[in-house]
């Protein structure tokens, strides 16, 4: 997949561009605020239906302005030809391909895979059990075509406990339907982590890793009980606090390192490196498993903060497969010249200058 042409209309700092990306390397140069990651954050709203940086789309529009639009074209090694178009207003979000609007953007999502990696990204990885969930879901999501259908009815059944215990009605009518896709999710995550663990040994030992890193996916019940068990359970205090309190939309990617749990003990360099092995481990099982599915990469502002030697690794990770790359940086490293493709200048919300130019990867 190949983002050939992007239009977008008042996205944050950005009033009005019209880009033809290349096909291999991107670099997005210039200065903090300029409009880099917005171009990045533009590309997911197309592909992805929101953006990577917030839930909250109405924060993207452009201040003084009551809408944005972003139309994207791909292209796949096949030939074959998408239009995605994104239209957000105060009357909500409208999601079209090929000029047919479409009633969820999990349609859009699972045609178009872009791994995402940034600094904001390493740090809600360290601090936020829920971006970990997230990213296990994200990498289950595109690999087991099933993972989302048993996601979705658990957060359904979920949302339909909540507003019973709020009320304080009978919780029974949705505890099957919960158990069921509930224990379908946490095994999925499951066998998707310990899947994982071998390439993020091996990651790990090329970016220069000095510690060992076990991952474990915690349930987010107890595992001495079925998760039936655990609500009936859990339902006198559940009905205390007005919501479920435990299950599959509490687990937490763990991770274990000389026999200490978490991340917290970790500097934020070590955390970096883990959470690139983790997402570069993620990258090649999508590709192992759907060699088809030519995923995106974004690698947001993580060039100011690698060192070379950490940055020639990575780059050379991701040009591995000759996917099509965005990197965005507010000073052109020499690392970033040396895979080919076009530099780009992007200052005060403008597409300013394409410094050089190579189409061909």
């Amino acid at each position: 997949m190949r983002l050939t042409r992007l239009i977008v209309r008042d996205v944050r700092n950005l009033e009005s561009i019209d880009w033809r990306p290349v096909n291999g390397l991107n670099v997005l140069v210039g200065p903090n605020g300029g409009g880099k990651t917005s171009l990045l954050e533009a590309i997911h709203l197309a592909a992805v239906g929101r953006s990577f940086r917030t839930r909250d789309t109405s924060q993207v529009i452009r201040r003084g302005t009551g809408c944005l639009s972003v139309s994207a074209w791909f292209e796949h090694a096949s030939g074959q030809r998408q239009h995605f178009r994104m239209h957000r207003d105060v009357n909500g979000t409208r999601i079209s391909l090929d000029d047919r609007v479409l009633k969820s953007a999990s349609e859009v999502a699972r045609a178009v895979p872009i791994l995402a990696l940034s600094q904001d990204g390493v740090r809600r990885f360290k601090l936020s059990r829920g971006e970990r969930r997230s990213l296990v879901d994200w990498g289950l999501f595109h690999v087991e075509p099933a993972f989302h259908a048993h996601w979705a009815r658990y957060h359904t059944a979920l949302a339909q406990r909540n507003a019973a215990l709020r009320r304080r009605q009978p919780t029974a009518p949705w505890l099957e339907a919960m158990v069921a896709a509930g224990e379908q999710v946490s095994a999925r995550r499951q066998d998707y982590v310990q899947r994982l663990q071998e390439s993020v040994d091996r990651f790990g030992s090329r970016l220069g890793v000095d510690f060992v890193a076990g991952l474990d996916m915690q349930r987010g019940w107890p595992d001495s009980q079925t998760l039936s068990d655990y609500w009936a359970e859990a339902e006198h205090r559940d009905r205390g606090l007005g919501y479920t309190s435990g299950g599959p939309h509490r687990a937490n990617l763990l991770v274990r390192t000389e026999q200490r749990l978490g991340l917290e003990h970790l500097s934020s360099g070590q955390v970096k490196l883990l959470y690139l092995a983790f997402r570069l481990a993620q990258l090649e099982d999508l590709l192992r498993r759907r060699p088809e599915s030519e995923p995106i990469i974004f690698f947001d502002d993580l060039a100011a903060e690698l060192d070379s030697a950490h940055l020639r690794v990575v780059l050379a990770a991701l040009s591995d497969h000759q996917l099509q790359r965005f990197v965005t940086s507010p000073v052109l490293h020499a690392e970033l010249t040396t895979d080919g493709g076009s530099v780009f200048h992007v200052e005060r919300g403008t597409l300013v200058q394409a410094l050089s130019r190579d189409s061909h990867d």
